[in-house]
């Protein structure tokens, strides 16, 4: 959090209230003239935004192109899919884009700011969590506005070597666990990471929605949505974060690839009743596929992603399909039964061509290791 003095203070509300006005006239002119170049966009306007604001670094015109070129085109993209979508406005913009040389210079204690009254130099407190980037690279940031109090957002950079594996990661993720099947060429280990508190989670709080929205109106309703949400959605994370974290030690530890389902487009294929389309489709596999990701990548292992199909029918010993039966599956042909998410984390992770179909070891299915998962209240 920035702690800048009222002079200071004075000089972020102008450059706020101006930057608004820049990417107001940027976005404006985008949808008049059906823009989606950045060049085209900046030979249309950035003369004349110049002109008009001579006294601001000339970096601020150009990343409000960017973040105006950002909001048409998802417009546009939405537009695509859905109809009577409103055309995007600025109001009340609380975000300024830097980017990592020509507006902004800090080190672990002060930003440097370039501004229409020349450079000032703001202390600000680092969050502990973010010492660990310490020796990262700046890739750019964002000045962000909350209330009367400022932040500065940085995105970091780090190249990290790429591991050699010894094995395949497959990892099942679903409604009450993430699955994990340990694959190397001399064994096979399986671990269950119970996250079925996501699910209980989401279910209290969707019956408190409901009970504002009906008990409720107005401002008063809208404050608790939004309290309840925020809430919501920090508990969730970190549980997440914590699951995600173990996903990714393991692969540390097991020198494993994590290997995942590619769920793009999930939400399309899930239909059934109205009460159980909730349920999934309130589950982030998304988000947790996200955390899992980069927190393995920086261990030096970076995921692969496979087509999904199958993946809880097939059986891993005979090859044959099979019809999902609740949470066990038997296969038909060979009698195999094992639980469904474990066998489908096996699948997943012998889909890759490198790794085929291994003997399993004795009891690995009936004794998988079990993790559970739970936030901090």
């Amino acid at each position: 959090m920035l702690s800048p003095d009222e002079e200071q203070k004075a000089i972020l509300e102008e450059i706020f209230s101006t930057y608004e006005n820049i990417v107001k006239e940027c976005l404006n002119r985008a949808i008049v003239m059906n823009i989606t170049s950045r060049k085209r966009l900046h030979e249309a306007v950035y003369e004349e935004l110049r002109a008009k604001y001579p006294f601001y670094p000339s970096h601020y015109i150009y990343t409000a192109i960017t973040q105006a070129l950002g909001m048409f085109k998802s417009f546009r993209r939405l537009s695509k899919r859905r109809r009577n979508i409103k055309v995007p406005t600025v109001k009340n913009l609380n975000a300024i884009l830097l980017d990592d040389t020509h507006l902004f210079w800090f080190n672990w204690g002060s930003l440097k700011l370039a501004t229409h009254k020349g450079h000032i130099i703001i202390p600000f407190e680092v969050h502990e969590h973010s010492r660990k980037f310490k020796d990262w690279s700046v890739k750019g940031s964002r000045l962000v506005r909350r209330g009367n109090e400022y932040f500065l957002h940085v995105t970091f950079r780090k190249v990290i070597e790429e591991k050699s594996i010894a094995g395949i990661l497959g990892i099942d993720i679903n409604e009450k666990s993430i699955d994990l099947a340990i694959v190397k060429p001399n064994k096979i280990k399986f671990i269950k990471i119970d996250i079925s508190e996501v699910k209980y989670i989401r279910d209290r709080y969707f019956k408190k929605r409901r009970r504002i929205q009906t008990r409720t109106s107005g401002n008063v309703k809208a404050r608790l949505l939004a309290k309840y949400s925020g809430r919501e959605k920090r508990r969730i994370n970190d549980i997440l974060h914590r699951a995600s974290k173990i996903v990714a030690k393991i692969a540390s530890e097991e020198n494993v690839q994590p290997v995942m389902e590619n769920l793009a487009d999930i939400r399309k294929k899930i239909q059934y009743g109205r009460k159980m389309n909730r349920r999934l489709h309130s589950m982030p596999f998304r988000k947790i596929q996200f955390y899992i990701s980069y927190k393995a990548m920086e261990r030096g292992f970076k995921p692969k992603f496979i087509k999904p199909r199958n993946t809880s029918k097939t059986c891993p010993i005979c090859g044959e399909l099979n019809k999902p039966n609740g949470h066990v599956f038997k296969c038909k042909k060979c009698g195999f039964q094992a639980d469904r998410h474990l066998v489908a984390a096996w699948n997943i992770a012998v889909k890759l061509p490198m790794w085929g179909a291994l003997p399993l070891p004795p009891k690995a299915l009936d004794e998988p290791l079990a993790i559970e998962v739970r936030g901090k209240g």
